[in-house]
Formats: structure tokens, C-alpha cells, sequence
């Protein structure tokens, strides 16, 4: 029996799930299966899986007739979990070669824990280095209820495709309701992070590939619709006897400091939008000025009819775009600069041989 499966619901993007599936197959932990979930792509993505299947035949497709949306085709994957281990990645998403090496190995040899966080790279569709977190190769468990605060304090990464999970686990992704939320992968995590214990190791286990025209990048950032399904996230913990009674009040705590927090959600996002303008004055970039004239419309949907206008006329005015083009433009050139020159240094130095295997899926493409 196999002990691993990767998960990996997928959707016209038949380039970037090779370099996944490779990513899978290339692992030093080769007890595993590669699960493809094809949602009714309609492109080469049924080709380029069969030409992998004849060579490996741990690979496994499954195609829908209709596209029947994200969040179903995620939850199916979840439905046909049967090995004691799983991860989940999206179709442009990378693993690291030793990944379940080593999160298999902690889930092995502690058995109370049910998942296992490992760190990510964040990368463009270049493959540039974008982010990351320093690894510091140190195991940390969060077995007492205190762990549900520590999850929330931004010490421990949130991206899935790095975390390896218990089959066990796999029953909140089918059971949640998550009709309205565009980050389900958010609500399964905190939901996880409530009812069981994890552990953290610090090491590299993937690299997350961040588009510009990705569904996550493209969603408006006043969104108090959005808000209100993000807060519900904690109704579900909150109503779940089965979760710890501390835990249960701290999803309380949680869920009433959200409530409260309207008025600053926007001004944070008058301060993002005007960040955005400014950030056009410099590039004058065509998909910039579309997202500005988004958001601006976005504060006028919310109610803010005043905002709207104001902001508007911030964006449109040639005077006050040249003024700040004056004011920001060296210094938004050197900012980039500094940090293209880092994260380049770290690309070709610390993960030097992360990104020359990653190269090698890409040659074989070509």
C-alpha cells in the first residue's frame, strides 16, 4: 500500500502540471501516488498526464465531463484519499525533492500529531524568487490548546502545498461549508489547527507559484461579503463540540475583534489603493490602471460614494500623477532593485539546488 497521496486539482494549465507531477515523482520518498483532478479542461491536460502515466504508473487522472468549479473538484480530491498520508498543491505549484522525506518522518515517529508545516519559496511565472523564510532546520510541536493563538500569530507558514496531513484530516475539507469562500484552503488550515495537533519543521518543502492573473490576485480588496465568509470561518470552530472548550472561546475572541474591525479594513485598503496609484505613476502599467479602477469602483459598491470620488480624481489627475511620478520614481526603482538583487543572491545561492532541479522539469518540457 502506498503511503502518501499528492493531490493536485488542476485546470488549463497543462505546462505548469507537468513541472508538478514531475515535482511529485521526483521525490527521495517514492511511496506515493499522484492524483490529478482535470476539471473538464478541454486542452492538451488529458495528453500530457497519459504521456507521464505510461512511464509511471503512480500516476492516477481523473477527468469531469463539465467543469463543475473549483471548490467541488478540491472537495472530490479530498473524497478519494486512501493512504495514511496526503498533500494537496495546486497544478503550477512545486515540491521540494525531499519534502515528504521529511514530514513523513515526523508523522512516522509521532504519532499524536496530524500534520506536519513545512516552509515555501514564493515565485513568479519566471520562476524569480519572490519570498521565502529562512530555514532553520528545528522541529516544533503544538500538541496544547495554546496552539490555535500560535497559528494565528504569523510564526508558522499557511501555504498547504508544503504540509503533509493524516487521512483523518481530510474529513473537514468534505464536511465544512465553504459554498462562498474563495480560500477554502484557509478555512480547512484554521479548522485543522483547531481540533488537532501539529508540528512544525523548518526546512524548505515547496515553491508557490504566484500569478498575476490568478483568481486569489484578482479579487477586489474591499470586500465586506468576503469579510463576513471569513468570519464564519470561526462560527463552524466555535459550534464544534468536538474542539477543545479553550479553543472554542478563543474563536470567539477571534471572531468578535473581526466584527470590530471594519472601519480599519478601509482605511487599510484607501492606503493599499493609493499605494497602487502611486506605484502606476511609476510603471504606468495598463493592468495596473484596470485593478485602480476596480478598487475605486469597489469603495463605491461598498457605500463609500465620497472615497470613490475622491480617489478618482487622485488617479486621473495628470498634475498630481506628475508630481508623484517626481517624488517616487528613483526611490520605487531602487526599492525594486535592492530586493531583485537579494532574492536573486538567495535563488543562486542558498536554494542554488532547488531552482537548477526545477530546471531540469522545464528542460524536459522544451
Amino acid at each position: 500500500m502506498n503511503k502518501v497521496t499528492a493531490l493536485i486539482p488542476t485546470y488549463k494549465r497543462p505546462d505548469y502540471l507537468y513541472r508538478a507531477i514531475k515535482s511529485v515523482l521526483k521525490q527521495t520518498h517514492g511511496d506515493l501516488i499522484v492524483s490529478v483532478f482535470d476539471n473538464a479542461s478541454g486542452d492538451s491536460t488529458n495528453e500530457v498526464v497519459d504521456n507521464l502515466a505510461a512511464l509511471d504508473s503512480r500516476i492516477k487522472y481523473y477527468c469531469h465531463s463539465q467543469n463543475i468549479g473549483a471548490l467541488a473538484n478540491f472537495k472530490t480530491a479530498f473524497q478519494s484519499i486512501d493512504t495514511p498520508y496526503f498533500s494537496v498543491m495546486s497544478d503550477d505549484d512545486i515540491l521540494e525533492k525531499d519534502f515528504y522525506k521529511n514530514a513523513v518522518e515526523v508523522l512516522d515517529n509521532n504519532h499524536e500529531i496530524m500534520f506536519v508545516v513545512l516552509n515555501t519559496l514564493s515565485v513568479d511565472q519566471d520562476l524569480n524568487l519572490l519570498s521565502h523564510r529562512l530555514n532553520t532546520n528545528t522541529l516544533t510541536f503544538y500538541c496544547d490548546h495554546y496552539r490555535f493563538d500560535k497559528w494565528h500569530s504569523g510564526d508558522i507558514p499557511s501555504t498547504w502545498t508544503a504540509m503533509v496531513f493524516r487521512k483523518e484530516v481530510a474529513e473537514i475539507y468534505v464536511r465544512m461549508n465553504d459554498k462562498y469562500d474563495i480560500a477554502s484552503d484557509m478555512r480547512f488550515l484554521v479548522y485543522a489547527a483547531a481540533k488537532y495537533k501539529f508540528a512544525y519543521l523548518s526546512k524548505t518543502g515547496a515553491l508557490f507559484t504566484s500569478h498575476s492573473d490568478s483568481f486569489s490576485s484578482k479579487r477586489k480588496k474591499l470586500d465586506f461579503v468576503h469579510y463576513a465568509v471569513q468570519i464564519s470561518r470561526y462560527i463552524e470552530i466555535v459550534n464544534d463540540i468536538d474542539v477543545d472548550l479553550y479553543i472554542r472561546e478563543r474563536a470567539v475572541c477571534y471572531l468578535r475583534n473581526m466584527l470590530l474591525r471594519s472601519s480599519r479594513i478601509y482605511r487599510t485598503n484607501v492606503f493599499d489603493v493609493m499605494k497602487t496609484i502611486i506605484k502606476d505613476c511609476c510603471e504606468s502599467s495598463l493592468e495596473l490602471k484596470k485593478d485602480i479602477a476596480k478598487e475605486i469602483d469597489c469603495f463605491r459598491f461598498e457605500g463609500y460614494l465620497k472615497t470613490s470620488v475622491i480617489l478618482n480624481i487622485f488617479f486621473s489627475n495628470r498634475v498630481l500623477r506628475s508630481i508623484l511620478w517626481i517624488i517616487f520614481n528613483r526611490h520605487d526603482k531602487n526599492i525594486k532593485k535592492t530586493r531583485y538583487e537579494s532574492m536573486s543572491k538567495l535563488k543562486h545561492g542558498l536554494y542554488k539546488n532547488i531552482f537548477e532541479d526545477i530546471n531540469k522539469y522545464q528542460a524536459d518540457l522544451l
